[in-house]
């Protein structure tokens, strides 16, 4: 059934352009570029340093722009007296990339990695067991490539970071990171200055653009007996109405953020389209002193006088490592290559599986193509005034809950619902919703590791998902959540309905049985972004850890890695908003380990 390719396009996969989505893309970046483009963001665009004038060293070296290495490159030029040289293996971003709504379209494009999983006994089936894995591959890397929701985590995942062994990442300690790059827009919100910062480099706001189903969620959840609050606060469990990282209706990834204002400092070098296939390591000394890249069909040698910094994220910066021999002995040396540091590289792979519920309702409530592919939408984009295409991949309410495992008694909700109006496939002229659950503390662990010693060659990923029988029943039990939230009076107002047509592995069983919530999350689960672990904080006792709490690389001198990977248990909710606060506390840490007054302290 032709249902069954959907998913993919919804949830990971590369989309189907049709030629008249094809001319809709063309009349938008037009129209944006003709209209106000430039005034986006008046400082510019990064510049790519010329082939001729990349220099023999660097004091820095930073490995990927993405959600971290943008901020780590942006913090540490701040310095005048440091130079940086940033790598990214793709372009910068487009008038494309900027539209929050059409996130789903850069899926297996040039900006995507196009990443796909081993094959996965209890989960994708619907796509044969591999699941699309999504990674940005441009200047802001996958926060270029993700829904934009502005999403912390708990309190509790930060002190159980510090609890095990990472002094200076306990949430009072991590809080005024999270401030230090935030410009919040929202007045509510703003207001609070215990949680949230004013003036710093990251736009955070809610969609300018809403559908009437955003408050119908959040009246949903409180007819389920949860409040309205403000997730990135005091406490979690609640609905709300997500706050984003978007200026001026567009998105504002990282490199918009963060590299863009930097853009003229004579000490931050950037070099995109460059692919690096290996860091140096000596041999006898275990320091790390530069590294090999490929750009435009040249290897060229770039050597650091301080640091190699790996920002490459959760999957690509334990290839990197393992590569460079740094990883499993066993794993290196059956690959013959060298080994420098036999440390646990790529395993410990964390990620939140979701299913998505899809529901019709009986009214024009939603974003359809008609709606967001219409000129007079173009036109308010273009001019910066409310506009569909504002909307962050449509994700209009988040909610956090407490499934029936979880301890009502504290403050730390098990699973998280995302709420969503628009669906950019070829059911997307019907009146359809789709709520995406996922649980925030499963048990099961993959890894990732080398297909063979090729730099070139994508990484094996096994998520592992499902790979702890108990986290079954637990995802089981959240999908029917999501369903009842569907029939609480504020969404049958809608005479909300599960739309089974788009289920062709299951809707053979009967309906809302066991068997059949049981066949969705077999067939229909997949990942939904939240990846870290793979090169986990720990101290020099723990065996399962590759960095320090400074993240420094464990027996190597002068090698870092900055990024989700680092993480010990990864955060309960979307992740970029932690991976951003990682940037900002691991360029804090650089700044005390060489004893150089910081210019921009948290506070």
């Amino acid at each position: 059934m032709e249902g069954a390719t959907m998913f993919p396009p919804v949830l990971g996969g590369p989309p189907v352009l049709t030629p008249h989505t094809r001319g809709f893309i063309m009349l938008l970046v037009a129209a944006v570029t003709y209209l106000n483009y430039p005034t986006v963001d008046p400082r510019g665009r990064v510049t790519l340093v010329p082939e001729s004038q990349i220099q023999p060293s660097y004091d820095f070296i930073v490995v990927g722009a993405g959600s971290a290495g943008c901020v780590v490159a942006s913090r540490l030029s701040e310095n005048p007296n440091w130079t940086v040289f940033l790598l990214e293996a793709g372009g910068d971003e487009t008038a494309q990339t900027d539209v929050p709504l059409l996130t789903r379209d850069l899926y297996g494009t040039q900006y995507d990695w196009n990443y796909t999983t081993v094959p996965q006994p209890n989960a994708c089936r619907a796509t044969n067991g591999v699941c699309n894995w999504p990674k940005g591959r441009v200047l802001g890397g996958t926060s270029v490539l993700s829904d934009n929701m502005y999403v912390r985590g708990n309190r509790r995942d930060y002190d159980m970071w510090a609890a095990r062994g990472n002094p200076g990442w306990s949430y009072n300690e991590i809080l005024p990171y999270f401030r230090l790059s935030e410009d919040n827009e929202t007045p509510k919100y703003r207001a609070d200055r215990l949680y949230h910062g004013v003036g710093g480099y990251l736009t955070v706001g809610i969609s300018p653009y809403l559908t009437p189903l955003a408050n119908a969620f959040v009246t949903a959840g409180e007819q389920m007996g949860y409040r309205n609050i403000d997730f990135n606060a005091a406490n979690q469990t609640g609905f709300m109405i997500p706050e984003a990282t978007i200026r001026n209706g567009t998105r504002c990834s990282t490199a918009k953020a963060f590299l863009r204002p930097a853009r003229n400092r004579p000490n931050l070098i950037v070099s995109y389209y460059s692919t690096v296939t290996r860091i140096l390591i000596g041999e006898v000394n275990k320091t790390a002193y530069g590294v090999q890249f490929l750009r435009n069909g040249t290897y060229y040698t770039v050597y650091a006088t301080k640091e190699v910094i790996v920002c490459a994220g959760s999957t690509n910066s334990p290839q990197l490592l393992l590569l460079s021999g740094v990883g499993p002995e066993q794993q290196l040396k059956s690959l013959n290559i060298p080994v420098y540091a036999n440390l646990p590289v790529g395993q410990n792979l964390q990620d939140h599986a979701g299913v998505p519920l899809f529901f019709l309702v009986n009214q024009s409530v939603t974003i359809t193509r008609r709606v967001y592919e219409s000129g007079m939408a173009i036109f308010d984009y273009a001019m910066e005034v409310s506009s569909p295409l504002s909307d962050p991949l449509a994700t209009e309410t988040i909610g956090f809950l407490n499934s029936p495992y979880a301890n009502p008694n504290i403050d730390y909700p098990d699973v998280e619902m995302l709420m969503c109006t628009s669906l950019p496939n070829h059911f997307n002229e019907l009146q359809l919703f789709y709520i995406v659950v996922l649980t925030l503390h499963p048990k099961s662990v993959g890894n990732i590791t080398l297909a063979s010693s090729n730099p070139f060659q994508a990484p094996l990923i096994d998520p592992g998902y499902f790979s702890v029988p108990s986290d079954y029943p637990m995802l089981v039990t959240a999908t029917k959540m999501a369903y009842n939230i569907s029939q609480t009076p504020a969404l049958q107002a809608y005479n909300s309905t599960l739309f089974m047509p788009l289920y062709p592995q299951c809707n053979s069983l009967p309906p809302l049985s066991e068997t059949f919530w049981t066949c969705l999350v077999t067939n229909y689960s997949t990942t939904v972004f939240h990846v870290g672990g793979t090169c986990r904080m720990g101290p020099s006792s723990d065996p399962t850890a590759v960095v320090d709490p400074h993240l420094r690389v464990h027996n190597i001198t002068g090698l870092r890695v900055i990024d989700a990977s680092i993480m010990p248990i990864v955060v309960s909710g979307n992740t970029n908003a932690a991976i951003i606060m990682i940037g900002e506390r691991g360029s804090a840490f650089i700044y005390q380990d060489y004893n150089v007054r910081n210019p921009t302290p948290a506070t």
